[in-house]
C-alpha cells in the first residue's frame, strides 16, 4: 500500500475551497458548456438582463490572446468550492472531442500542443486514505467497449449527446459515474517553440497570435476579468506591445554591450 501511496495521483476534495482564487489565469466554472451552442436555451432566454451562464470558450479564448496562458477549472464554482462533475469515459471524450471540435473553428485555428486536458478525480471529504487511493486508481477506460468509443459524438449543440443517454441509464440502474475537476490548460505562449514558429506574428519579435472565437468574438484577460476587444482596440493594443518589446529588446542590447566593453577594458587591464 506504500508503494500505492507514491503513485497516488493529485485530487480534489468533493466541498472543500481550492487554494487560490480567480484571477489572471484561473478561471471557475460549474458547467462543461465549451461552445456557445452548447448553453442551454434557458440561460439566455431574459433579453433584459445579462445571460445566466457562459461558454468557457470565451476563457478559453482570452488565456490565448493575453498569451500568458492560464486554467479553466470544469466542476470549481464561482466561491471556489469543489463540486465536480460526474462524468463516464465517453463523457470524458466527448469534452476532449469538444475542445478539439471548437479550436478548430478559431481563426486562426488553435494547435493541440497549445492545450491540454486534464480530468482530476474528486474523493468524498470523509475518505480514507486507503479510499482516497481507491477513488484515484480507477480508470473509466477499462470499463467501456473500445469500439463504442469511436462512436460520433455531438458537437455544438444544446441537446444531450449519445454519451450523455448512456450515463442516464447507467444512472438509473444504479452505476454512478467517478466525480472530476476538468483542467483545462492554455500553454504560455512560447517564442521559441518550432511549433509555434508558423503562428507567431512578425519574424523579429515572434508575438502570439490572435484567435477569434467561434461567434468571431476576441477577448483579453484582465486579472479574473474579460474584455471584449474591438478592431480598433486591438490595433493600439498591438502597437503598444511592439514599442514595450522593442523597448525591451533595445534596453537588453545596451546591457549587453556595456558589460562587454566593460570586460574588454578590464581584460586590457591585466595584461597592461
Amino acid at each position: 500500500m506504500a508503494e500505492d501511496r507514491v503513485k497516488l495521483k493529485c485530487y480534489y476534495v468533493w466541498g472543500a475551497s481550492v487554494p487560490f482564487e480567480e484571477d489572471s489565469c484561473h478561471e471557475f466554472k460549474g458547467h462543461r458548456n465549451i461552445s456557445v451552442e452548447e448553453l442551454p436555451p434557458w440561460t439566455h432566454e431574459s433579453k433584459t438582463e445579462k445571460a445566466s451562464r457562459r461558454a468557457v470558450s470565451r476563457t478559453l479564448n482570452a488565456f490565448l490572446n493575453t498569451g500568458k496562458g492560464g486554467t479553466v477549472y470544469l466542476g470549481i464554482v464561482d466561491s471556489g468550492i469543489v463540486h465536480g462533475l460526474k462524468l463516464s469515459q465517453y463523457q470524458k471524450d466527448h469534452i476532449v472531442g469538444s475542445l478539439d471540435d471548437l479550436f478548430s473553428r478559431y481563426k486562426p485555428a488553435v494547435k493541440s500542443h497549445r492545450y491540454q486536458v486534464r480530468f482530476v478525480p474528486v474523493v468524498k471529504n470523509n475518505s480514507t486514505p486507503d479510499e482516497i487511493i481507491t477513488q484515484c486508481s480507477f480508470d473509466s477506460s477499462e470499463t467501456v467497449d473500445g469500439k463504442d468509443r469511436l462512436r460520433p459524438h455531438i458537437y455544438r449543440n444544446h441537446k444531450y449527446c449519445w454519451c450523455d443517454a448512456d450515463s442516464f441509464a447507467l444512472y438509473n440502474n444504479g452505476v454512478m459515474s467517478p466525480d472530476y475537476v476538468i483542467e483545462i490548460e492554455i500553454k504560455v505562449w512560447d517564442p521559441n517553440d518550432p511549433l509555434n514558429k508558423q503562428d507567431a506574428c512578425g519574424s523579429l519579435l515572434s508575438f502570439h497570435p490572435i484567435h477569434e472565437d467561434e461567434e468571431g468574438s476576441v477577448y483579453f484577460r484582465r486579472q479574473a476579468s474579460l474584455i471584449k476587444y474591438s478592431m480598433t482596440e486591438l490595433a493600439q493594443l498591438t502597437r503598444q506591445e511592439v514599442h514595450e518589446t522593442c523597448q525591451a529588446e533595445m534596453f537588453r542590447l545596451k546591457r549587453e554591450i556595456c558589460l562587454r566593453k566593460k570586460a574588454v577594458c578590464e581584460s586590457g587591464s591585466v595584461e597592461t
